[in-house]
């Protein structure tokens, strides 16, 4: 390591030193927001604020860990436990094995060696990583990733051309590898990969081909709305009593930068999900070319009311297999019951076609009633029990909606 980049990182340490991060989490251990937390959520933000009094540049890597890696699985594991410790080891599989055992986790995510190098006036950090596992007595990872200095934005978003943005570009990618190693060999993601594929082959055997009725969307939609292209639609699923409907789209497009995208005016809340990294070259210039959306509709007084939706850029392998793909986003609007391959029931009254509800009557309404949803709530007043696409159109739509993409 350069002189440069050993005062830096010292003074990267004195800053640590210095901030009143303990001091805040500490605080929040004593508050009511922190007593209502899960027990497995209160036991991680105390570790936490223990790790953080001995906080130096290196330890950060584990902070970031934690946090990156509680947020992918919070959903799939209501009781996840990741504890921070400090420990040392030097990656022997027997030192990881007493972890795993004196912490009676699983996994342990170990980093025995971060090392940082200067090559053609850039910063790089080399960072060792480690997964154990307790069950198999064998580490599912172990590998270096190196991450120079440029910002990766989204989750690992830093100060370009720092040295946190090279810890972060390291660890942006190993902690998508961590994340897949513990969902290949977790039981119950095994048994949800199970569920997916044979729902996917009942979305693809029972709906994908089935028949439909083409006019049933074009005499809900006006002709002059050139926001949407009918000949992209591909299926169309209406209920029993044909007051709902959800049709799906899918369309090749001409290529397309960020930029671009940005200043398209057609959709307002886009997801493009991209198989490249943000770190490859080019990322910025070209967004797939795949371009899918939904178009939900609800009548309502004998008249029809509908929204565009799901806007979604991706890259299939085949126009066919977008198709489907795209198709079987049903299998998260609650198009079947939880657990379960059979339809749901409330798929025409959830997720997709939510209604408004009565804010004051929620329980945490004299909480967030005042400040977080006192806007919501005025606006919403009238159109308590009204499907929000219906709600959404009788408001005054005058206001400015600021265009939102997300990329994964």
């Amino acid at each position: 390591m350069t002189r440069f980049l050993k005062k830096e990182i010292t003074g990267y340490n004195s800053s640590i030193k210095n901030n009143n991060i303990v001091a805040e989490q500490e605080k929040l251990l004593q508050s009511t927001d922190f007593a209502k937390q899960p027990a497995n959520i209160q036991k991680m933000i105390q570790d936490e604020v223990t790790y953080s009094k001995n906080l130096d540049f290196f330890k950060q890597a584990s902070v970031i860990s934690q946090q990156f890696l509680a947020y992918k699985f919070i959903e799939k594991f209501p009781n996840l436990l990741i504890e921070l410790k400090d420990l040392k080891s030097k990656g022997s599989t027997e030192e990881l094995k007493a972890i795993s055992e004196q912490t009676k986790l699983q996994y342990v995510l170990n980093f025995p060696a971060i090392n940082f190098y200067r090559e053609d006036e850039m910063s790089y950090a080399k960072v060792a990583v480690q997964l154990y596992d307790h069950s198999t007595n064998s580490l599912l990872i172990d590998t270096s990733y190196i991450g120079n200095w440029n910002n990766p934005g989204f989750e690992f978003a830093c100060q370009d051309s720092s040295l946190d943005c090279t810890i972060n570009n390291s660890l942006s990618q190993a902690l998508d590898n961590v994340v897949y190693a513990v969902a290949m060999n977790s039981p119950t993601l095994k048994k949800e990969r199970l569920l997916a594929k044979a729902r996917l082959e009942i979305i693809r055997n029972k709906y994908y081909n089935k028949p439909f009725a083409k006019s049933f969307i074009s005499n809900i939609i006006p002709s002059k709305d050139s926001t949407i292209n009918l000949n992209d639609l591909y299926q169309t699923l209406i209920s029993d009593d044909s007051t709902k409907s959800v049709g799906f789209f899918i369309n090749k497009v001409t290529k397309q930068s960020f930029k671009q995208l940005s200043e398209n005016k057609d959709d307002n809340n886009v997801t493009i999900i991209n198989g490249k990294s943000i770190s490859d070259t080019g990322y910025l210039d070209n967004v797939p070319q795949t371009y899918a959306y939904i178009v939900k509709a609800v009548k309502y007084k004998g008249k029809w009311y509908y929204e565009k939706s799901d806007v979604t850029y991706f890259e299939p392998e085949d126009n066919e297999g977008g198709r489907l793909q795209f198709l079987n986003h049903l299998q998260t609007w609650n198009f079947f019951k939880d657990g379960s391959t059979s339809l749901n029931p409330d798929f025409w009254e959830t997720k997709l076609f939510r209604k408004i509800k009565d804010l004051r009557k929620d329980p945490d309404w004299s909480k967030y009633g005042k400040t977080i949803w006192k806007t919501e709530e005025a606006e919403n007043r009238n159109y308590i029990g009204l499907y929000e696409i219906v709600a959404d159109q009788l408001k005054d739509k005058n206001t400015y909606q600021p265009k939102h993409i997300s990329v994964n």
